[in-house]
């Protein structure tokens, strides 16, 4: 493993964390954000292809088409949930559920083999995890409408979506570069259809084409993600991609202007630390 691929892995993080930051400031409702993120990740994949020529028939179309609307159940799942929970409920379960569901799917298909390796990486899950919630608390603040029992359904609904779209990649052992067109249309086809038979809510919209630049830049960041998944496993390379809330912590101050008190500070850089150790044990038990 050298530097190349890290600093490959570390890409996700940057991107996916720009990703909700920059939706909340355009706007739209959750299946209009998810098909502008779509149709981004469309245009990113084309010209990728027409720039790359990477090998496309049948086989690779259909599991990256497959690929494509587990993702796009996981960015509606991820989205309805902040709307029952809140973001401060709603992302330790997404970003703690995805860590662990990627790592043990990653390890079922032989990522960290050592015992050494199982050993760090269980404990920079633990330390990542925890550092997510350290990082999305907030105090409490007038009155609040948690659904809880719907919130924590359509989370773990998310949850497996998004597990499941890049192990699916990975399981097959199809490249990235050859995966990214058909994957998009997958994303583009599921959200239009949950959008018109679930939601009863116009996906295409002038909101949605604005957020087409949230899918390219989406889609840089998916493109990394895979490229790195298969130079250093998946059990490895998504936890990586979840440091994406150390962006999303500045992000929303700095661009979308939430307010922090001092407490929520304290809470948000305590967590980002404990993150910072999760991933250094992520290089450990990737390179053991």
């Amino acid at each position: 493993m050298n530097v190349t691929d890290w600093l490959i892995a570390f890409i996700p993080a940057l991107s996916f964390g720009l990703v909700p930051v920059v939706g909340t400031f355009i706007g739209g409702k959750p299946v209009q954000q998810t098909m502008g993120i779509s149709i981004g990740a469309f245009v990113f994949a084309l010209i990728i292809v027409l720039i790359r020529k990477p090998e496309l028939n049948t086989y690779i179309f259909l599991i990256s088409f497959i690929s494509g609307i587990l993702w796009a159940i996981g960015s509606i799942g991820q989205f309805k949930g902040i709307t029952y929970l809140g973001v401060a409920r709603a992302t330790p379960i997404m970003n703690g559920g995805q860590i662990i569901g990627t790592s043990l799917v990653g390890i079922a298909l032989g990522d960290w083999a050592s015992s050494q390796a199982k050993i760090y990486g269980f404990i920079a899950l633990v330390l990542i995890i925890i550092g997510i919630i350290l990082t999305s608390y907030q105090e409490k603040s007038g009155e609040e409408n948690i659904q809880w029992k719907k919130g924590i359904l359509i989370n773990l609904i998310g949850v497996l979506g998004f597990t499941f779209y890049v192990g699916i990649i990975k399981y097959f052992k199809i490249d990235g570069w050859s995966s990214i067109l058909p994957q998009s249309i997958g994303q583009i086809v599921a959200t239009f259809l949950f959008g018109w038979l679930i939601f009863k809510t116009k996906t295409l919209t002038t909101v949605s084409l604005k957020n087409g630049i949230v899918g390219i830049i989406w889609a840089c960041g998916n493109l990394a993600l895979l490229i790195s998944q298969s130079k250093l496993g998946l059990a490895t390379a998504y936890p990586i991609g979840q440091a994406a809330v150390i962006i999303s912590v500045f992000g929303g101050v700095y661009i979308n202007k939430e307010q922090k008190t001092t407490k929520e500070w304290k809470y948000s850089l305590s967590g980002i630390i404990i993150i910072c150790l999760g991933l250094f044990m992520i290089y450990q038990a990737g390179n053991n």
